[in-house]
């Protein structure tokens, strides 16, 4: 298996992916991942640094002045079914999220999931 660098899995650790308006009021941010995404400490940390960037901007006066009192939701986006300790590590996150009043989704594969806490 051809291991990744932590660019190629998740890009600029310091930029927003995707940050979208849907139709229905909410602001979806959405984070990209690439590639299979191993468990190493190196990447968990990487993810979790790059999902508070995004948490972090929701509380920024920039964002709060443009969206401020939206609904809020976080996407993670992989493009492929992650290393089993990237999803114990992803089941932990949603009451993160909440924290910050974000919603936290997951999607693998093109289709949205549940990640239930192990």
């Amino acid at each position: 298996m051809k291991t990744m660098s932590i660019e190629n899995m998740f890009g600029d650790l310091d930029k927003i992916d995707i940050l979208a308006e849907t139709k229905t009021g909410e602001v979806v941010m959405v984070l990209v991942c690439n590639g299979f995404i191993d468990g190493s400490p190196e990447t968990q940390k990487a993810l979790l640094d790059k999902m508070e960037g995004y948490l972090n901007h929701t509380q920024s006066e920039e964002f709060q002045k443009e969206y401020g009192g939206w609904p809020v939701i976080l996407r993670v986006t992989l493009g492929r079914e992650p290393d089993e300790h990237i999803l114990a590590l992803l089941s932990k996150c949603p009451a993160w999220a909440a924290d910050y009043g974000v919603k936290l989704e997951f999607e693998i594969g093109g289709k949205q999931v549940r990640i239930v806490e192990s």
